[in-house]
């Protein structure tokens, strides 16, 4: 056999073996095409849904701010003067200890002076009043007897009718009284007092420092009792109510409170609701951000599933006489990776793992 058959041969069998190849490549095509429809071999599992009643937790997170909190702000002039505890941030005060004093040395001395005229008054009125008015009479005279110019003044004889209202009247003893009674309230707003137990968070005079009326002098908080105002979603705000108990997880431990009030208006800027949060725990401090939830009302006849077994058409998988069935459902409540779903048949079997080429009506094995 010469060299060209040879070459001729062996090209003939190079032809057919390309050839049978083509044929098989294009044979599986078509069958893979052809059975495309028919049922996945590969074990899908599905499992029950079960109706039950949950309690909706419901995300939520916000400033903290002191529920007691004031501005303290001097109502007159003078110098202050720290006596006691420093007017320092940190500086802890029970209700009633004054928090700093300005110095009243002249509205002190004037204040003796009006009370020392009206006791003159008194005195020259005395006998005019005891021939007149025996009875009132008596009862003023035991009033200047006991009267001191150290101490706050005490309240008036009342006269029993027109006449003696009208005496004392006459004699200016009521215009006096009541003058010495506004030098009185006058002479306290000299001596800043706590409103409640608290902490001052801001200090901004020192010692010494000229006071004048309406002037900022720090911040009063009450450490303990906070507020957290949130804004939750529309749909999420009808499961909650007033009383009902929150948990703050931004902690180690988990710190309780309660939602102490529910907007009933729609606040522009987030679209939602406003709640405010109200807790008692001294961890707490004023300013901090935190999140927790709120535990809902109970849902009864509900289920909660994996937030992956929804898609975008409410629709989840089950499996019905052997073939993937789509079946809409009604969502309650998202809850982070789950949601809470309602509208379905306690038979309804929920595929357990999605695939992407599941499509409604698929026949399974």
């Amino acid at each position: 056999m010469t060299k060209k058959q040879k070459l001729i041969i062996i090209g003939f069998f190079f032809f057919i073996l390309v050839f049978f190849l083509i044929i098989k490549n294009h044979y599986t095509k078509e069958v893979s095409v052809e059975n495309d429809d028919s049922p996945v071999s590969s074990i899908i599992t599905c499992s029950l849904i079960e109706k039950k009643d949950i309690l909706p937790l419901i995300d939520f997170s916000g400033r903290i701010s002191a529920t007691n909190k004031i501005n303290i702000i001097s109502e007159v002039n003078g110098i202050s003067i720290i006596n006691n505890s420093r007017f320092e941030i940190g500086e802890e005060f029970k209700k009633g200890d004054i928090l700093l004093r300005i110095q009243d040395d002249d509205v002190d001395l004037e204040l003796k002076s009006i009370k020392s005229q009206f006791l003159t008054l008194l005195i020259q009125v005395l006998p005019e009043l005891k021939m007149d008015f025996p009875s009132l009479g008596r009862k003023m005279e035991i009033y200047v007897n006991d009267f001191d110019l150290n101490k706050k003044i005490s309240n008036l004889p009342k006269p029993t009718n027109s006449k003696q209202r009208n005496f004392l009247s006459s004699k200016q003893v009521f215009s006096n009284y009541y003058k010495i009674k506004s030098l009185e309230n006058k002479l306290e707003k000299f001596k800043i007092k706590a409103p409640f137990d608290g902490v001052i968070t801001k200090a901004l005079i020192n010692t010494g420092s000229n006071i004048i009326i309406g002037q900022p002098l720090g911040e009063f908080i009450n450490p303990n009792i906070f507020e957290i105002t949130t804004s939750i979603n529309r749909q999420d705000a009808k499961f909650i109510k007033t009383g009902d108990t929150v948990v703050i997880s931004s902690f180690n431990s988990n710190i309780k409170g309660i939602v102490d009030r529910i907007g009933k208006h729609i606040n522009q800027l987030t679209q939602s609701i406003d709640v405010s949060i109200l807790v008692q725990n001294s961890e707490l401090q004023d300013g901090m951000y935190i999140s927790g939830q709120i535990i809902g009302d109970t849902i009864q006849n509900v289920a909660k599933i994996e937030r992956q077994k929804i898609n975008e058409k409410k629709e989840i998988y089950t499996i019905v006489d052997e073939k993937l069935k789509l079946k809409t459902v009604n969502i309650v409540l998202f809850q982070n990776d789950s949601v809470i779903i309602k509208d379905f048949f306690e038979n309804d079997c929920l595929v357990d793992d999605y695939r992407n080429y599941f499509h409604n009506n698929m026949p399974i094995n």
